[in-house]
């Protein structure tokens, strides 16, 4: 229960955004929510079921372009999850894309990520992002032709 009470209050950390003044500071991946925890794909559905609650702000079931932008971090990576390519995300896709996310993580497949799953897929993010430039070089928002 303790457990459950922990993950909910790191989800609603990660929701309000107190860690995304930090992410818009540094380059990289936005800080770990869940610190020493484990979380469970159950756990980490729930806390993306209410982040598109959130910034769905008109409650229309979508998020549009400018709830998109109106995002932490100008919503980057947010646009990849329309799957139908119709402009808007819906809940349906966010959630498939957080499972995904959820999915790549979890190096052992057990349905739980542990902090060191997690900072191993971060530091792979990492070296992908210093590969290409980071956000403002090559093939990042802000830098290179991008493929144009």
């Amino acid at each position: 229960m303790h457990k459950t009470r922990f993950l909910a209050m790191a989800a609603a950390i990660a929701i309000t955004g107190a860690a995304a003044g930090t992410a818009m500071a540094q380059p990289g991946p936005p800080p770990d929510p869940y610190g020493d925890a484990t979380v469970s794909k159950a756990d980490a559905e729930k806390a993306a079921t209410a982040r598109f609650d959130q910034l769905d702000t008109n409650h229309d079931g979508n998020l549009s372009a400018d709830e998109i932008a109106a995002a932490p971090g100008g919503g980057r990576g947010l646009g990849r999850a329309d799957a139908n390519g119709d402009g808007t995300v819906s809940k349906a896709e966010f959630l498939a894309q957080q499972a995904q996310r959820f999915d790549q993580q979890d190096a052992d497949h057990d349905g739980q990520l542990t902090k060191a799953e997690r900072d191993a897929f971060r530091q792979q993010m990492m070296q992908r992002m210093r590969e290409r430039g980071g956000f403002g070089g090559p093939g990042g928002p802000g830098g290179g032709d991008h493929g144009q």
